[in-house]
């Protein structure tokens, strides 16, 4: 239980994890099952608000050489998406991938490639230009060979880490939101307190999940110097009058410095090319450029030639975190208390286990944390509209499931409603956009958005005028 300190009016916690994206929650769901006392602190106004927002939503069986703990959490966690998902409510899809190579240089690069996978336990199987354009009608005619990996999956990045943080404050995890970390005082007992403009909290232990701000978070510490870096990634989205063609993701080959451009489709339908990486030094800077654009597409159009300008529907950027230690999930080598827990590029993919094994590391270092035979392992079910077979059932449940608020997506009222009334409810259009799908499509929110508008100031009792664009703006500015 959370405890208080009389004369300080300091919240005392077993764990605070500094974060709110995908690492920070999963982190704090695993714990909150058990009898330890958690806080959250997050910076912006809402859960997933950095580099889990915008990312490709991958969930990988492969992505790093054998032998590391990156690889070998890929490993605990892959199999298992099926049932997490199942259970939190998640959208998944195991469709698989395929890798292309479009000349000699790259298909000996991809027989490397399938030795890693064999070395690491992971499915994968060269396949013919025939055989590639069986898996992917819409590969490039021009493959020369290409590696199949079955296990590959796409999921809704921004669902799950909201997922995670509804899971954790339903177990009783507190969350503190615009709580950014201002200062931290090691304290003569071990614990650490630390400062932030939503009051002052106490842990024994810290997690230090804050991504790009993560050598930040351990310079306040006290903490070993850990360089970090925004590395910008920048995307296309595609509407489905394009994405429903596609059968699978579309990876290119890896390259010794870089993964390179891709082509996944998405769990709402669409599909997205990119990432781009371009190491900044601010991390606010998540602007997309119209050079950097075109390239994109350019590169996409090598994997899968038929993709068009037309069928663009958006652009955006995140800012990745980037160091010298690309998978970072250990104490730190300075304060003993201080649990790092980041990752440049694979966040969502080692998720599942990262919370575990953080918790195997809190016990290790003398956290008495059991498992809790009544915590919450499942979340109430939302049903969809857009993938309802029962419309009258559906309907006599709720009716607002019969207003529809966003045309494009098939978002109703009904999931509106309880996306602003959840755990960790949204508090702006784009935490609704974020827990619904709501303005994903074609007309970006055009034509939804005052209805949305209206529904989030019903829910936090601000005029229409007032109610938040995102954690930096109202829909009135």
């Amino acid at each position: 239980m959370t405890q208080m300190n009389s004369s300080t009016g300091t919240d005392r916690f077993d764990v605070v994890v500094v974060g709110g994206g995908v690492l920070g929650t999963s982190v704090a769901a695993r714990l909150a099952a058990t009898s330890a006392s958690v806080c959250v602190l997050e910076a912006a106004s809402d859960v997933c608000e950095g580099a889990s927002k915008g990312n490709a939503g991958t969930a990988c069986s492969y992505y790093g050489p054998p032998g590391t703990l990156e690889t070998e959490l890929i490993n605990r966690s892959y199999p298992h998406w099926e049932e997490l998902c199942g259970r939190l409510g998640v959208a998944y899809r195991r469709g698989g991938a395929i890798m292309l190579a479009l000349d000699d240089a790259e298909a000996e690069t991809l027989g490397h490639t399938l030795a890693e996978l064999d070395e690491a336990g992971v499915r994968g199987e060269m396949k013919t230009p025939a055989e590639v354009a069986q898996l992917e009608p819409l590969a490039n005619m021009a493959t020369v060979a290409g590696l199949w990996m079955p296990d590959e999956g796409v999921i809704d990045p921004m669902a799950l880490t909201v997922a995670y943080a509804n899971l954790a404050v339903t177990n009783g995890a507190q969350l503190r939101l615009n709580a950014p970390v201002t200062t931290i005082r090691r304290l003569d007992d071990g614990s650490m307190e630390l400062a932030t403009p939503q009051g002052t909290v106490r842990g024994r232990y810290v997690v230090n999940a804050a991504g790009v701000r993560a050598g930040d978070v351990s310079e306040l510490a006290g903490g070993e110097p850990l360089r970090s870096w925004p590395r910008k990634g920048q995307y296309a989205v595609l509407d489905r009058r394009f994405a429903e063609q596609l059968q699978r993701t579309v990876f290119c080959t890896h390259s010794p410095t870089t993964k390179g451009i891709n082509v996944v489709p998405t769990t709402h339908g669409s599909a997205l090319l990119g990432p781009t990486a371009q190491d900044l030094e601010d991390a606010g800077d998540t602007s997309t450029d119209r050079d950097q654009v075109e390239a994109l597409i350019e590169s996409a159009r090598r994997l899968v030639p038929s993709i068009t300008r037309d069928v663009v529907i958006k652009t955006f950027a995140a800012n990745r975190p980037a160091s010298e230690e690309p998978h970072r999930l250990r104490f730190d080598q300075t304060v003993a208390n201080l649990l790092h827990v980041t990752n440049r590029s694979a966040g969502v993919s080692v998720s599942p286990a990262a919370g575990a094994y953080a918790l195997d590391l809190l016990r290790d270092a003398g956290l008495d944390a059991e498992d809790r035979p009544d915590a919450v392992r499942a979340l109430p079910s939302t049903p969809r509209l857009r993938t309802a077979t029962d419309l009258n059932t559906l309907f006599a449940q709720d009716p607002l499931y019969a207003q529809v608020v966003c045309a494009c997506e098939s978002v109703s009222a009904a999931e509106i409603n309880r996306a602003l009334t959840s755990p960790v409810p949204a508090c702006s259009l784009d935490g609704v956009r974020k827990r619904t799908g709501a303005m994903y499509g074609r007309c970006q929110g055009s034509l939804c958005a005052a209805g949305i508008s209206f529904l989030t100031a019903l829910h936090t009792n601000t005029g229409p005028r007032d109610v938040k664009q995102t954690a930096h703006g109202t829909v009135g500015q």
